[in-house]
């Protein structure tokens, strides 16, 4: 038994090599990848289907305004906007709007300062009121694209960058002022559109607290205070219409 035992194991370790050679597989040289590529396309293309087409359209806007940092008067103003599109990317965008008067709802709470005795008024009434403001700018569609809320309705969408310069009414005087901004555009149709932009403002205008406005009994010009340098930020919210390419 023993010696058929020891027979079976040298029996097994001579044909093991031809098993092993057996099992392995072998291709033809110019069957196999020598190295892995990518497609290269000459002009790709970034979005398919385009629905809503901006080259040479004007676009026509209302729009309303909240100034986010405007501590004494009344941050709510009304304005719209005309842009021309050059073409998909580019365009120039005009933005006018005018201030609603009054102070802010902080600033009221001046009048009588609180704790003065004598009641004393501040009197920022009779400071340098926002009046309007109008800017022109670059307009940049950075980005389009397509949102889509349910299996039937997509959504299409800009998102663009300002940039630019123009005037500020503030009190009796007009100062000059340079904008920056970012905005979004969610298309209901190839015409209509809700716009949201927010643009940050800086110029150098006067500062109402500069003189002292509770012995006054009436509007100071501007040229009484002393300018300073301000940075505001401007949130506006509206609905814009494209008109057919020229």
């Amino acid at each position: 038994m023993r010696r058929l035992l020891v027979g079976g194991i040298f029996l097994l370790g001579l044909f093991q090599p031809d098993l092993a050679q057996s099992e392995t597989i072998q291709f033809p040289t110019e069957e196999l990848a020598t190295e892995s590529v990518l497609p290269v396309f000459d002009q790709p293309t970034v979005v398919r289907n385009r629905v809503v087409e901006l080259s040479r359209r004007f676009e026509l806007g209302v729009l309303m305004g909240y100034a986010l940092t405007e501590p004494f008067y009344n941050p709510l103003q009304f304005g719209g906007t005309l842009s021309y599109h050059i073409n998909e990317d580019h365009g120039i965008n005009i933005f006018g709007s005018t201030f609603l008067t009054g102070l802010s709802s902080e600033a009221a709470q001046l009048n009588p300062i609180p704790g003065t005795s004598p009641p004393v008024n501040a009197n920022l009434q009779y400071g340098p009121i926002p009046k309007y403001l109008l800017i022109a700018s670059w307009q940049y569609s950075a980005y389009y694209g397509k949102l889509s809320f349910t299996k039937d309705y997509v959504m299409n969408l800009h998102l663009y960058g300002l940039l630019g310069a123009g005037m500020y009414g503030v009190g009796d005087a007009s100062k000059p002022v340079v904008s920056a901004g970012l905005g979004q555009k969610f298309h209901f149709s190839p015409s209509f559109s809700l716009r949201f932009d927010l643009r940050a403002l800086a110029y150098m205008g006067p500062d109402p607290t500069s003189i002292r406005l509770d012995n006054k009994t009436g509007p100071q010009p501007t040229s009484a205070f002393d300018d300073r340098f301000m940075l505001e930020g401007l949130l506006n919210v509206g609905i814009s219409y494209t008109l057919p390419a020229l």
